[in-house]
Protein backbone atom coordinates (compact mmCIF):
# COMPACT_ATOMS: atom_id res chain seq x y z
CA UNK A 1 0.00 0.00 0.00
CA UNK A 2 1.46 3.71 -0.86
CA UNK A 3 2.92 5.42 1.93
CA UNK A 4 0.12 8.37 1.42
CA UNK A 5 -3.13 6.30 2.01
CA UNK A 6 -5.89 7.99 3.60
CA UNK A 7 -7.59 7.26 7.12
CA UNK A 8 -10.43 8.45 9.27
CA UNK A 9 -10.12 8.30 12.90
CA UNK A 10 -12.04 5.05 12.88
CA UNK A 11 -9.15 3.49 11.11
CA UNK A 12 -6.39 3.89 13.56
CA UNK A 13 -5.26 4.67 16.81
CA UNK A 14 -4.59 8.27 18.57
CA UNK A 15 -3.96 9.39 22.32
CA UNK A 16 -6.13 11.49 24.37
CA UNK A 17 -5.78 13.00 28.07
CA UNK A 18 -8.12 11.26 30.67
CA UNK A 19 -8.97 12.35 34.21
CA UNK A 20 -6.04 12.59 36.33
CA UNK A 21 -4.07 13.40 33.42
CA UNK A 22 -3.95 9.46 32.23
CA UNK A 23 -2.92 8.72 28.92
CA UNK A 24 -6.14 6.55 26.79
CA UNK A 25 -5.83 5.18 23.81
CA UNK A 26 -9.03 5.79 21.08
CA UNK A 27 -9.34 3.45 18.20
CA UNK A 28 -8.32 0.30 17.50
CA UNK A 29 -5.62 0.88 14.54
CA UNK A 30 -2.08 1.52 14.54
CA UNK A 31 -1.33 5.10 16.35
CA UNK A 32 -0.74 7.82 14.37
CA UNK A 33 -1.65 12.24 14.89
CA UNK A 34 -2.20 14.93 13.20
CA UNK A 35 -0.73 18.11 13.86
CA UNK A 36 -3.54 19.46 15.62
CA UNK A 37 -3.94 16.09 17.61
CA UNK A 38 -0.33 16.26 18.55
CA UNK A 39 -1.30 20.04 19.58
CA UNK A 40 -4.06 19.22 22.22
CA UNK A 41 -2.13 16.71 23.29
CA UNK A 42 0.84 18.20 24.13
CA UNK A 43 -0.73 21.11 25.56
CA UNK A 44 1.91 23.53 23.32
CA UNK A 45 1.15 25.96 20.39
CA UNK A 46 0.86 25.35 16.70
CA UNK A 47 4.34 27.12 16.32
CA UNK A 48 6.39 25.32 18.87
CA UNK A 49 5.08 22.06 18.04
CA UNK A 50 5.39 22.45 14.04
CA UNK A 51 9.09 24.12 14.19
CA UNK A 52 10.34 20.62 16.35
CA UNK A 53 8.44 18.75 14.10
CA UNK A 54 10.25 20.22 11.06
CA UNK A 55 13.69 20.07 13.12
CA UNK A 56 13.01 16.56 13.67
CA UNK A 57 12.47 15.21 10.15
CA UNK A 58 15.09 17.43 8.79
CA UNK A 59 18.09 16.36 10.92
CA UNK A 60 17.23 12.97 11.73
CA UNK A 61 17.62 10.02 9.31
CA UNK A 62 14.18 7.78 9.87
CA UNK A 63 12.68 5.13 7.56
CA UNK A 64 9.91 6.51 5.86
CA UNK A 65 7.08 3.86 7.90
CA UNK A 66 8.88 6.33 10.56
CA UNK A 67 7.61 9.81 9.38
CA UNK A 68 4.89 9.49 8.25
CA UNK A 69 1.84 7.32 8.76
CA UNK A 70 -0.35 8.87 5.41
CA UNK A 71 -2.75 11.41 5.71
CA UNK A 72 -6.57 12.00 6.64
CA UNK A 73 -8.92 14.49 4.52
CA UNK A 74 -9.86 18.01 6.16
CA UNK A 75 -13.21 19.32 5.69
CA UNK A 76 -14.13 23.00 6.59
CA UNK A 77 -18.26 23.45 6.72
CA UNK A 78 -18.42 20.32 4.85
CA UNK A 79 -16.45 20.53 2.27
CA UNK A 80 -12.94 18.60 1.78
CA UNK A 81 -10.50 21.72 2.06
CA UNK A 82 -6.90 18.90 2.01
CA UNK A 83 -5.60 16.48 3.35
CA UNK A 84 -3.04 16.58 6.57
CA UNK A 85 -0.47 14.13 7.74
CA UNK A 86 -0.58 11.51 10.22
CA UNK A 87 2.66 10.99 12.34
CA UNK A 88 3.22 7.66 13.68
CA UNK A 89 4.28 6.63 17.24
CA UNK A 90 7.97 6.80 16.84
CA UNK A 91 7.55 10.62 15.60
CA UNK A 92 4.77 10.83 18.77
CA UNK A 93 7.14 9.52 20.99
CA UNK A 94 10.64 11.92 19.84
CA UNK A 95 8.79 15.36 19.66
CA UNK A 96 7.67 14.33 23.58
CA UNK A 97 11.56 14.51 24.08
CA UNK A 98 11.87 17.92 21.62
CA UNK A 99 9.01 19.69 24.06
CA UNK A 100 9.00 21.06 27.59
CA UNK A 101 5.32 20.89 28.29
CA UNK A 102 3.76 18.69 31.70
CA UNK A 103 1.89 16.64 29.35
CA UNK A 104 5.29 15.92 27.32
CA UNK A 105 6.60 15.02 30.46
CA UNK A 106 4.18 12.96 31.70
CA UNK A 107 3.88 11.00 27.78
CA UNK A 108 7.59 10.14 28.47
CA UNK A 109 7.19 8.89 32.11
CA UNK A 110 4.25 6.58 30.57
CA UNK A 111 6.43 5.28 28.04
CA UNK A 112 9.57 4.62 30.06
CA UNK A 113 6.75 3.06 32.26
CA UNK A 114 5.62 0.90 29.91
CA UNK A 115 9.05 -0.10 28.87
CA UNK A 116 10.10 -1.30 32.11
CA UNK A 117 6.91 -3.38 33.05
CA UNK A 118 7.43 -6.92 32.64
CA UNK A 119 5.90 -8.87 30.11
CA UNK A 120 5.06 -12.62 29.79
CA UNK A 121 7.77 -15.34 28.22
CA UNK A 122 6.73 -18.04 26.63
CA UNK A 123 9.18 -20.59 26.29
CA UNK A 124 8.91 -22.65 23.62
CA UNK A 125 10.24 -26.49 24.33
CA UNK A 126 11.02 -28.29 21.60
CA UNK A 127 11.07 -32.31 21.52
CA UNK A 128 13.40 -34.32 18.58
CA UNK A 129 13.42 -37.95 18.47
CA UNK A 130 10.87 -40.43 20.16
CA UNK A 131 9.30 -39.34 22.80
CA UNK A 132 7.49 -42.56 23.37
CA UNK A 133 10.30 -44.61 25.54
Amino acid sequence: MNAYHYQTKRDRSYFEWGGDMQIIRKGKGEIAMTESELVDFFGVTWRKLNYRLQLLLKTYTLHPGERNAGEVKVFVNGRLRGYAPLYPLTIIIALSYQLDSMEAHLFRKHVCQRLLKPTSIITPIFLIGKTDT
